[in-house]
């Protein structure tokens, strides 16, 4: 297990215009969310609820944090959203980010963008492709669908990061018949 620090930074109208950092606000009224998504089934489970808050303020930024000290970034990503709901005029009150297989390093993994087209090489959108380590497809390890232009990206708009080897991929789309599975050597 690893720390993760959940940060949020808020800003607000000032002498000098929109985007001053919002500094002293409450951090009782700063409300932080956090999601841990498994990378390979995509199962999601709320670490934070929305009745957590920041426990610090970085002092001439306007940003707030906590520290989750469960993180397991070798096999799940992160989803973070903060909601100010205090009496203060900001720029904005609901903040995201996400901390994914692209913002990690991952030792061997590489970057595998993947596009279904059809024989005509005509991109195909929204298909179900589910990458697996054996030839039987029994194990999920990455799971995503094309978009308008073929290539396969997860709900967080990545493209697969695969470490070297031999890899399955199973593509399913109704009303199209694929030859699965189809066989990928990354290197």
């Amino acid at each position: 297990m690893t720390e993760l620090t959940v940060m949020a930074r808020f800003t607000e109208s000032g002498v000098l215009g929109p985007g001053e950092p919002a500094l002293g606000l409450a951090l009782a009224d700063i409300d932080l969310w956090l999601t841990q998504q498994d990378r390979s089934s995509g199962a999601e489970v709320i670490i934070w609820d929305g009745t957590q808050n920041p426990t610090a303020e970085l002092s001439n930024v306007g940003a707030y944090f906590r520290i989750y000290t469960g993180a397991d970034l070798d096999d799940y990503n992160y989803i973070a959203t903060a909601r100010y709901d205090g009496i203060e005029t900001l720029d904005q009150h609901w903040i995201n980010g996400a901390v994914g297989l692209d913002n990690i390093p991952l030792g061997t993994a590489l970057n595998w963008p993947y596009q279904v087209t059809e024989p005509d090489d005509t991109p195909i959108e929204g298909v179900k492709v589910e990458i697996h380590r054996v030839v039987t497809g029994d194990d999920i390890y990455w799971v995503g669908v094309t978009n308008a232009f073929g290539w396969t990206l997860d709900t967080y708009g990545n493209a697969p990061r695969l470490d070297p080897g031999t890899w399955y991929f199973w593509r399913k789309k109704g009303g199209v018949q694929f030859r699965n599975p189809d066989t990928e050597i990354v290197a």
